[in-house]
């Protein structure tokens, strides 16, 4: 690597925490001092990646990466490969991939980090089923930068690092939390969306708790989310459907007397704290908790220490909290609390895909939506993916 010109200007003891392998990482993983590399960033897993089974049948490795630019020049990050056991893991992200999936903290797009700026950049690594799970991951990174006392110059770095433990962790298995066909998995795994890339300070602490997060609406028998005014309730045919519980466990937490929002719009002045309006948490076992958001206004039929059963009917769909209409947010989690709490990776016993709307971004307006024939068929224990349209129940 060409070195020349970086502006670190840090202690010693500052810059040995700039080096490519985790602070903890599996003994496996760390190189030799010899071949060890000096970057102007710093890169760190936020959650170390449990493989979950994706209706595309594919293992899904989804975790984040914070970036920090230590220098004082601007960086572009080229290229972020995740490898297992020396070999590639799913796709690179380079060029217009990698800008999809890393946001820069000071609201600009693309890959260039300013000097002293951050990113979190959102990893989607896959795998074949076939293929052995990995102890460990790290990853093949490319960054460059104008050379300072020849800007018409580029300095590259390429480097391996950034070493994670893949925990043997399964995922939560868990059965339908509704009944019935036309389910659309909005905002579900793994591209960048609005659960996805909410990564939350809560307390100083970076919670990322909507990782594998759905939010479902379902479609009426012509493809539509509603038959009537936007702005109605009753318009809704899927609004009041009954939430199960999908696991077994007791509850631990609920809210019950927020009140309905109006569809079509975001409700102003929205809190943090009011955020899941009126929910249901369920502890499944220890640091396994089921999320159950926006329920109906004054429908939940549990209290707090009640045990429940796998199907049990909790309550009922609602448009409550922050939400611009009806459905059902559901996510698993590693605490009671919906903000102190981080996203784990589940699957569901059975369901039936139907296909996928390509047309996600039209539908809440009344646009019919437009089907495709992928991740149709059976699955058991698999994730739904994005826009998935799944059937629960025979």
């Amino acid at each position: 690597m060409n070195s020349r010109g970086i502006l670190f200007r840090l202690s010693l003891f500052a810059l040995t925490l700039t080096g490519l392998t985790a602070i903890v990482a599996p003994a496996s993983a760390v190189r030799p001092d010899s071949s060890a590399v000096l970057s102007p960033v710093a890169f760190e897993t936020i959650n170390r990646p449990t493989p979950v089974m994706g209706a595309d049948n594919r293992q899904h490795m989804v975790y984040e990466l914070l970036v920090v630019n230590q220098s004082q020049l601007e960086i572009d990050i080229r290229k972020v490969a995740p490898r297992a056991e020396g070999n590639r893991l799913g796709q690179p992200l380079t060029g217009e991939k990698l800008a999809e999936r890393m946001r820069v903290n000071a609201g600009t797009a693309g890959t260039i980090l300013s000097a002293g700026g951050s990113a979190t950049i959102f990893v989607d690594a896959t795998y074949s089923p076939a293929r052995k799970r990995p102890e460990f991951l790290n990853h093949a990174i490319s960054i460059a930068w104008a050379d300072p006392e020849n800007p018409s110059e580029e300095v590259r770095s390429t480097f391996i690092g950034v070493s994670t433990e893949v925990p043997p962790m399964k995922p939560v298995v868990v059965a339908a939390p509704l009944r019935g066909t036309g389910w659309v998995a909005a905002n579900g795994c793994c591209n960048l969306n609005a659960h996805r890339g909410a990564t939350l300070a809560i307390d100083g602490t970076i919670r990322v708790p909507e990782r594998f997060a759905i939010d479902f609406v379902q479609l009426s028998s012509e493809d539509r989310l509603f038959d009537g005014p936007l702005n109605d309730l009753t318009s809704y045919a899927y609004f009041g459907a009954p939430i199960l519980s999908a696991t077994s466990g007791r509850v631990v937490g609920l809210r019950r007397n927020m009140p309905e929002q109006v569809p079509g719009s975001l409700p102003a002045g929205a809190t943090i704290q009011m955020a899941g309006g009126n929910y249901v948490v369920v502890r499944i076992a220890k640091n396994r908790y089921a999320f159950y958001a926006h329920m109906k206004t004054g429908s939940l039929r549990v209290r707090v220490g009640q045990k429940v059963k796998a199907g049990q009917v909790l309550g009922l769909l609602g448009n409550t909290g922050n939400t611009d209409g009806p459905h059902l947010h559901f996510h698993i989690m590693n605490s009671p609390s919906p903000l102190q709490s981080d996203g784990l990776p589940f699957v569901f016993k059975s369901f039936r895909g139907q296909g996928v709307v390509r047309n996600m971004e039209e539908i809440p307006s009344g646009t019919p939506a437009d089907i495709g024939r992928e991740l149709r068929g059976r699955y058991r224990n698999a994730l739904p993916l994005e826009n998935q349209i799944v059937r629960f129940g025979r």
